[in-house]
């Protein structure tokens, strides 16, 4: 018996795991509104290039031939006047013409700072605990969206959204592998079928439409973490963190909490068995292991599974964040279109815990990503045939399911990708695949960087990347029903005694990491 069998013991989705689920996923809500925030905030209100001599407030010279008219040289010049529907970073700096790609770099930059707090927050999380990094994600963010919010200038601005960028990839890489650690078995898709994302979108959809403004946007979104932060003084740390950190007493406490929560007894030998993980942390830590990212990569196994996780994650994300920020692209409401774009994955996330239950997370996985193909694929196909009067409604629908498709295949892969490691390195392995979508994010703000309606490329290229996601997850091995693992040594056993016909020179004992990593390199992907 081990953790696995503890947390079933004690309750493995009751009404404690509610309260951590409701507590941990909540900040989503926030992080989603400030994630997707340039979809707004770089949009160009109408503008018109009048003679600089001409008092702005003439509308007289608001027509078709200064409507967005760039000068030709630096001899002509004019001042750039703008509609006061909205007030966007394009207007605060006049980010159009020659600087007209300014705007998708500070995207760009943003989803730098998520890969790189993708990147530092799994090796934090296996450290120093996923609480702390967790939290101390948070508190970046919300500190660095009032700083984003007084700018002066769009390098500050920018430097802002690097960080907010990096507290929003810190979460990304603790907040799912933290939670999912506190819940049994068959109720672990449940961490990614709460819609909370895609409602936190919609939330931004609706304070913008109330309130079209980039500063006030940026000031809301750090007011809403003042309750979040209320959080630390009721979540615990993870109970696997600290049986595989030998910090028994206190994990024996969180098993306490957890009980009392349930109204269940906990196990009489629930001290042995956490102490057992520890004795075989122990031993491997005594033979000189200490997880890196390296860890990832030693073996063939490991290393062949932990790619082919990443590069489906930079092609999740590249699909993703290329629709949610180039929603200005689509003909229609830009505020509807962001909250269109958002919603319509929450039926399919709803769907996902049924299905990937039912029929297992790759499956469930290849058929979202196979619906985004094929909804991506179709839009070219109108825009070639279909009488431009009449595309606008049609792409924009396309549009819609590819997003459906890809946001929740997306969700079946954040199972399965947490689920493949063991505990010592799954914040590591899920810390590694953030961090190489981000690859995809930063690219992302530039597939729409065309003209309004010109569609084609740019989905192309999304129907292209929504069908490589398909084809990837098919070679990854199902999860659906197996125990988490907590060390590198029980995994290693696991798989051996799975594949001991297949290979009969396979070592029955390991007694070091490198006869571990040895064994990987014979073992199923």
């Amino acid at each position: 018996m081990g953790i696995e069998e503890i947390i079933e013991s004690v309750g493995g989705f009751g009404p404690f795991q509610l309260a951590m689920l409701s507590i941990i996923f909540g900040v989503r809500l926030i992080l989603a509104w400030s994630m997707v925030m340039m979809s707004f905030a770089s949009v160009a209100p109408d503008w018109w290039c009048t003679p600089p001599d001409v008092d702005p407030n003439n509308t007289s010279y608001r027509d078709n031939t200064t409507f967005q008219l760039c000068p030709k040289s630096d001899n002509n010049s004019c001042t750039y006047v703008y509609s006061d529907d909205m007030n966007t970073v394009i207007n605060q700096w006049n980010l159009v013409c020659d600087k007209d790609t300014v705007a998708a770099t500070i995207t760009s930059i943003q989803m730098t700072g998520v890969m790189t707090g993708a990147f530092l927050g799994g090796q934090s999380a296996d450290i120093i605990g996923r609480k702390r990094t967790y939290y101390l994600g948070i508190l970046l963010h919300g500190v660095c969206n009032v700083g984003a919010a007084f700018s002066v200038s769009w390098r500050m601005f920018a430097t802002f959204r690097f960080f907010i960028g990096f507290g929003i990839g810190v979460f990304f890489t603790t907040s799912y592998p933290y939670a999912m650690e506190f819940v049994g078995t068959k109720w672990r898709s449940v961490c990614s079928s709460l819609p909370l994302w895609a409602f936190g979108v919609g939330l931004m959809a609706l304070s913008t439409w109330l309130e079209p403004d980039w500063h006030t946007q940026h000031l809301i979104n750090a007011a809403l973490h003042i309750p979040f932060f209320l959080g630390w003084f009721i979540v615990p740390e993870s109970l696997r963190w600290l049986a595989v950190k030998g910090q028994l007493e206190e994990a024996e406490k969180v098993v306490d909490q957890m009980s009392r929560y349930n109204r269940k007894e906990k196990p009489p030998n629930t001290a042995d068995m956490l102490k057992q993980v520890a004795e075989e942390e122990k031993t491997l830590r005594a033979s000189g292991t200490k997880y890196t990212y390296l860890y990832l990569y030693k073996g063939w196994s490991m290393c062949w599974r932990s790619l082919v996780i990443q590069f489906i994650w930079t092609c999740m994300s590249l699909v993703y964040y290329g629709l949610s920020l180039g929603v200005g692209s689509l003909s229609g409401n830009l505020y509807l279109n962001i909250f269109l774009m958002s919603i319509v994955e929450v039926p399919g996330t709803v769907l996902t815990f049924v299905i990937a239950n039912k029929i297992g997370r790759k499956w469930t996985g290849f058929l979202y990503f196979g619906i985004a193909s094929v909804a991506a694929f179709a839009v070219p196909v109108v825009w070639t045939y279909v009488d431009a009067d009449k595309q606008g409604p049609i792409i924009t629908g396309l549009a819609l399911v590819t997003k459906f498709g890809i946001g929740n295949g997306w969700g079946a892969i954040q199972i399965l990708s947490s689920e493949m490691y063991p505990t010592v390195i799954r914040n590591l392995g899920y810390g590694a695949a953030n961090t190489t979508a981000r690859i995809g994010g930063i690219i992302a703000p530039y597939i729409f960087l065309v003209k309004k309606g010109d569609v084609f490329v740019p989905f192309m290229v999304v129907g292209a990347t929504s069908a490589a996601c398909a084809t990837l997850t098919m070679l990854m091995k199902e999860t659906r029903g197996l125990p988490l693992g907590d060390t590198i040594e029980k995994e290693v056993k696991s798989e051996l005694k799975t594949t001991k016909n297949n290979s009969p020179n396979t070592n029955k004992t390991l007694d070091t990491p490198e006869k571990q990593t040895e064994s990987f390199s014979s073992t199923k992907f």
